[in-house]
């Protein structure tokens, strides 16, 4: 193939990518417009209404999805990915797989379940957030895939170093009685943009990108990713990755995580979405609280403060890190029980606010809880904000029982 081809040729395929992603963008989109408009014309009937709304949800979950999606596979063809290194709890990777797609599974009438009884060391070094992801990204496909009355299993497995002082290899099986993939298909599986053309999966949304970022995911960590499927009988996705092992005394310190025992269950799941009532949530420890929002945004403050008023959290607001000082310097001791911080504002933004509020000669205020809600949504920006002195991270949009969880871990316990 001349030059003058090939460079046609690859034009070509950008195009098709190109409008295959404005209309997976649109699509969703329109949708959320379109409700939206139906809604507005229908305000005296609540149950259109809220179908509207509930719908308008759905498609803001899709595109929310969709944008990760092809923000990941452009970060990662630029190589601008990077892999962490940090202690975490297989456990409580397992209880959070146990609730992901625990209410998706009964709303389509699976048998959806997480094992995780055979491992023998919950406590590694790894990348725990891009291993969620890896994990989110196939269990997603299970459910969607897998029609009502199917199963979907996740097993958590071990295997001994290959070596001696090597590293042990965890394996990750996520197994689904679904529609399966045709053997023409499995050959283009990891391609980007690659879906299925059958029937039974022609109204599933997706970029098709997801299995190219899981593999490219798995082998930057070190380990290898096999696929079996049969159409019509389901699939089958094996990972396998190394992990070391946290030293004797991390492993002490960490003696009061969650046991492997109780993250094979759902109570992971139930604990996780304790907070969905707020009626229930009104007398746990949050309620009562006062907080400070920091956006330069109306209306994600805005948002934030009418989430929180519903489990009986008062806020207060500011729209820039110089609002910040002012309100911290101008209130009493111990007026405020966090800080909800916004990265990105004028005049001074949340990284340098928090860097003066930890130079603040008050206790008080020194040790205050800064939690970080912004839609800088990647790794190296989590440390950075660590490295600067947040407590938390939260992405917009933020879901409302990961803040609440996020809140109570830092300010729940607190006097």
């Amino acid at each position: 193939m001349d030059d003058r081809l090939q460079t046609k040729v690859i034009s070509a395929g950008k195009g098709q990518e190109l409008a295959r992603l404005s209309h997976d963008l649109r699509t969703p989109m329109s949708t959320i417009t379109g409700f939206a408009k139906i809604a507005l014309s229908s305000l005296d009937d609540r149950d259109k209404v809220e179908d509207c709304l509930q719908k308008i949800l759905q498609s803001g979950d899709h595109l929310y999805a969709l944008v990760n999606d092809i923000l990941d596979q452009g970060r990662i063809e630029s190589g601008k990915v990077t892999i962490a290194s940090d202690p975490f709890d297989l456990g409580e990777v397992a209880s959070w797989c146990a609730g992901l797609l625990q209410i998706q599974a009964q709303e389509r009438q699976l048998d959806y379940s997480v094992d995780s009884a055979s491992i023998r060391h919950p406590l590694v070094v790894g990348d725990c957030l891009r291993l969620k992801q890896v994990l989110q990204n196939i269990s997603d496909n299970a459910v969607k895939f897998t029609p009502a009355g199917g199963r979907v299993s996740v097993k958590f497995s071990e295997e001994e170093p290959e070596q001696a002082g090597g590293c042990p290899w965890f394996l990750f099986r996520v197994e689904d009685t679904g529609c399966g993939m045709s053997a023409e298909f499995m050959e283009r599986l990891y391609e980007p943009y690659s879906r299925e053309g059958l029937p039974s999966t022609k109204t599933t949304q997706g970029t098709g990108l997801g299995m190219s970022i899981m593999k490219s995911l798995v082998e930057l960590m070190g380990g290898t990713v096999t696929v079996k499927s049969q159409l019509g009988a389901g699939t089958t996705v094996l990972v396998r990755l190394p992990f070391a092992l946290q030293e004797a005394e991390e492993a002490n310190a960490d003696a009061g995580s969650q046991t492997l025992a109780e993250a094979s269950t759902t109570d992971g799941w139930e604990g996780a979405n304790r907070f969905r009532d707020p009626a229930a949530f009104a007398t746990s420890a949050l309620a009562g609280r006062r907080l400070l929002v920091a956006d330069d945004d109306d209306l994600s403050r805005e948002v934030v403060r009418e989430v929180l008023a519903g489990y009986g959290i008062e806020v207060a607001e500011a729209a820039d890190g110089h609002q910040v000082i002012e309100m911290l310097k101008s209130a009493e001791p111990h007026g405020f029980d966090a800080i909800l911080m916004d990265m990105h504002m004028p005049l001074l933004d949340g990284i340098a606010a928090t860097q003066a509020i930890r130079s603040m000669d008050r206790e008080d205020v020194a040790n205050l809880p800064v939690i970080a809600i912004t839609a800088d949504a990647f790794a190296e920006d989590r440390a950075a904000a660590a490295e600067c002195g947040l407590n938390g991270y939260v992405t917009k949009p933020f879901d409302t029982q990961e803040l609440l969880r996020t809140l109570q871990k830092h300010v729940g316990s607190t006097n």
